[in-house]
């Protein structure tokens, strides 16, 4: 709760120039007989709620000392000087307004850092459960739970930052793209690891899956007062990578068929990572792709899967892709305390 917006060196000198004015007030004010010396609250004050208690202490004494039978007269015309009572009685409550503040600031700091610290563990909490959910979609989907939500955390972080997102959308886009099919839960077993070719009857139900996740994102939204700009933004960004990951730059994806800049860059950005990984990961329909062969199939549908020039970012990233998936498909690697780098 201390100042940040300037450094305790500018703190100083502004208090000092306070010092300074006030003392000049009450002089041309014609001395303490006034209302003026009430000026001198303001830098001991600020001091209190800005410096070391130390600091503080010495601005009050200071105060104390320049309105002292010394320094200032009760009145300049006609002349008439302090007692010694009056203005030892003045330095007293100087002192005493100066430790009562910063008192008060020290016992708000130490609640506000007990608060800040239980928000963010029910953050990291909210975060676990949020992935423990995604990590059960994946569960019934495939048997690398965990791995395909890390790699492409890693992914998109790489793409959005060549891309030139700022570091606080780079983090948003990162972690929503954790969530882009979360909408399977809603989708039977049976169809999900379904090792041939799927009937026309479940493509429409798998179809589904964007919508279905979409509303989970709506249901979270609607049950929660969100006031805070950057979770409005994430809830968003998420329910757009969740809805778009399947639609396509040419327009012929689904489930809502949009295309070209329709498609957030977020999205399409999203959308190549994910194909990436799903070409490299073994599934019970295909088999692992190798690197090489990821980025002849990606650069091969480029301009109609995906969007041109997300795909000219990827071919001068792919060495870095291929090191994400080398890395976080290692079977040793442990993901137990590891958030995937995600910082919220």
């Amino acid at each position: 709760m201390r100042t940040k917006s300037l450094s305790p060196g500018w703190i100083r000198l502004i208090v000092a120039l306070m010092l300074g004015a006030a003392y000049l007030l009450v002089w041309l004010a014609g001395g303490t007989r006034s209302a003026v010396p009430h000026l001198f609250y303001v830098p001991i004050i600020l001091s209190a709620l800005t410096l070391p208690w130390q600091e503080a202490l010495a601005t009050a004494v200071i105060s104390g000392l320049a309105l002292s039978e010394w320094m200032m007269p009760l009145s300049r015309s006609p002349l008439a000087y302090q007692t010694t009572t009056n203005w030892l009685v003045r330095l007293v409550t100087f002192v005493v307004i100066s430790i009562w503040t910063g008192s008060v600031m020290m016992v708000l700091e130490r609640r506000s850092k007990a608060f800040q610290d239980q928000a963010d563990e029910f953050a990291q909490l909210h975060r676990a459960s949020l992935l423990a959910l995604v990590d059960l979609t994946e569960l019934r989907d495939s048997s690398v739970t965990g791995k395909h939500v890390y790699r492409l955390h890693h992914y998109a972080d790489l793409l959005t930052k060549y891309c030139n997102f700022a570091p606080n959308e780079r983090a948003i886009i990162s972690w929503s793209i954790a969530f882009h099919d979360i909408g399977k839960v809603a989708v039977p077993d049976s169809i999900l690891n379904k090792p041939g070719p799927l009937t026309d009857d479940e493509w429409k139900i798998m179809k589904q899956h964007p919508l279905d996740g979409a509303r989970i994102i709506d249901t979270i939204g609607k049950r929660v007062k969100i006031t805070d700009s950057y979770v409005r933004e994430f809830l968003k960004v998420t329910r757009d990578i969740v809805l778009y990951h399947h639609e396509k730059w040419d327009g012929t994806g689904y489930p809502m068929g949009i295309k070209g800049d329709q498609i957030p860059l977020y999205v399409r950005i999203a959308t190549l990572c994910d194909v990436y990984d799903s070409l490299r990961s073994e599934r019970p329909y295909k088999r692992a792709f190798s690197h090489q062969e990821a980025i002849e199939l990606i650069t091969g549908e480029s301009g109609t899967r995906f969007d041109p020039a997300v795909v000219e970012a990827f071919k001068k990233l792919a060495d870095e892709f291929d090191k994400i998936w080398i890395t976080y498909s290692d079977p040793d690697y442990d993901y137990t305390h590891d958030n995937g780098g995600i910082t919220v």
